[in-house]
């Protein structure tokens, strides 16, 4: 997945500057290839929280299978030139597993997901556009020589696509790991009292290795469809591209720039992974626009946008088939056997979260073994929505979990957590819990563990967000596994 990546997206950073020789290949691999390791490492995963609320793939086997169907698809798509997203052909893949192994898809990230792709595309044209008619008037007036200029331009390119490759290694290293993460099989390393590589970092430097390989073996080839077949750049406006996309790669990336926003109250930009396929062309596109849309070559355009449609469906499809292979040819474990029991407990607790128990007739008393059985059964009522379903089907699923607060700290997973929330972790030690609420409710006597129900303002979504990626570090530490439970 990462040398696809590479292969892939290198072409978005500097296939303008290759294709129009104010960079030879070899030195623009070389920046792309420090500055995507150095974004990978250091921001980590990126916006990786809605990619996993999409899917969370609980298997080893069942991750790999995800990774490779997703990269397989690159591959042919590549092969024949055309540039590929890697956000969408992984959210492809993620949504063949759940159709595999009968999840539901959450609709709302795969929205937010799916819009940020369209935002993405409309924002960088509109900032490629604004940029070309700022820098032209700018260069048309300069009496600095030519040659000096062109110099400066070189110089510009590098800076600009060192950050854009920072950008990407950040944003999209969840796209090569990131369905890795929950079932990773790395330890930490201890290399002295001071220094710890985590399993996690681990994860993400075998990720940039590899992306930083299909650099170097493949990436060229791309680099001429983005950089020269869909509108012929100048080195001014290949400058102009690369900035567009290094900025939009930032805003959807940055931490830092959502927390600026969300203090200030002002609209925030939702941290996803976004396509830099999408970006640069994008961008390409918003400057042939601003220069009369005449000489962009729309084939070649409608070729890359069918593989923007394609290339999730594709993925999806070869997930499927590659699950169905690994699991009962190879006869490995590709998900997690889970059970759903409509007891006493889960009923009582359905009815204090505000559901007509009597809609639920049909399944009391019952166990499941899928998500799609239960929203069958509750769907042909037609008197809940599937948001209420997903709900009834979380307070239903049986997790077990038993505290162990010893492990948290000697894996180095309490660097997630406040000294508050460490101190409730430890008072609840070593106790066992069926369900995943009950875990949530004995920790939610500790503010900072409270959840906000009905949250209205974007300050109360974000600590929803931050909180649930807690959590769920908490239910993969905490997991019991069930040696009763065969296939």
């Amino acid at each position: 997945m990462g040398w696809s990546l590479g292969a892939n997206d290198t072409g978005n950073i500097f296939g303008a500057a290759v294709e129009t020789r104010m960079l030879k290949f070899k030195k623009a691999a070389l920046i792309a290839a420090i500055f995507i390791t150095l974004g990978a490492v250091f921001e980590g995963s990126g916006p990786s929280n809605t990619l996993g609320r999409l899917g969370s793939v609980d298997a080893l086997g069942g991750a790999f299978t995800v990774a490779l169907a997703a990269a397989l698809t690159i591959t042919l798509i590549v092969r024949i030139g055309i540039p590929v997203s890697t956000s969408q052909t992984i959210v492809g893949a993620i949504i063949g597993w759940n159709l595999f192994t009968g999840r539901l898809t959450d609709y709302s990230s795969l929205i937010t997901i799916a819009s940020s792709w369209v935002m993405a595309f409309v924002l960088s044209a509109s900032i490629a556009a604004i940029l070309f008619h700022l820098v032209k008037p700018i260069i048309n007036r300069s009496r600095t020589h030519l040659l000096v200029q062109d110099l400066m331009i070189r110089y510009a390119l590098i800076v600009v696509g060192a950050f854009g490759a920072y950008s990407l290694g950040a944003n999209n290293i969840a796209n090569v790991v990131g369905v890795f993460v929950p079932v990773s099989p790395f330890k930490d390393l201890v290399l002295s009292s001071k220094i710890t590589i985590s399993g996690l970092q681990q994860l993400y430097l075998l990720g940039a290795l590899s992306i930083v390989v299909g650099i170097y073996t493949y990436s060229h080839k791309v680099m001429r469809t983005v950089g020269k077949d869909l509108f012929h750049l100048s080195p001014i406006t290949a400058l102009v591209a690369l900035s567009a996309e290094a900025i939009v790669l930032f805003i959807f990336a940055s931490r830092g720039l959502y927390n600026i926003l969300l203090n200030s109250g002002l609209p925030t930009i939702p941290l996803v992974p976004v396509s830099s396929t999408q970006v640069i062309v994008g961008a390409v596109v918003g400057i042939g626009l601003a220069k009369g849309g005449k000489n962009i070559r729309y084939n070649i355009l409608g070729r890359i946008s069918l593989a923007w449609i394609a290339a999730p469906v594709l993925a999806a499809l070869i997930s499927f088939i590659l699950l169905f292979i690994i699991q009962n040819v190879f006869e490995q474990k590709v998900y997690q056997d889970t059970r759903y029991i409509f007891d006493r407990k889960s009923i009582t607790k359905i009815s204090e979260e505000g559901f007509d128990i009597s809609c639920l007739s049909t399944v009391n008393g019952r166990t499941f073994t899928t998500e799609r059985e239960i929203y069958q059964e509750l769907s042909a009522q037609r008197s809940l929505g599937r948001d209420e379903i997903i709900r009834i089907i979380r307070l239903a699923e049986i997790h077990r979990l038993k505290v162990d607060y010893d492990k948290l700290m000697a894996t180095g997973m309490d660097k997630s957590f406040s000294t508050a929330q460490l101190a409730r972790l430890e008072a609840i030690n070593e106790r066992t819990y069926n369900h995943k609420w009950q875990l949530d409710a004995d920790l939610a006597q500790e503010q900072e563990f409270e959840y906000y129900e009905e949250a209205a303002s974007e300050r109360e979504k974000n600590h929803n967000q931050i909180l649930e990626g807690k959590l769920n570090i908490l239910y993969r530490a905490f997991a019991i596994e069930d040696k009763s439970k065969k296939r």
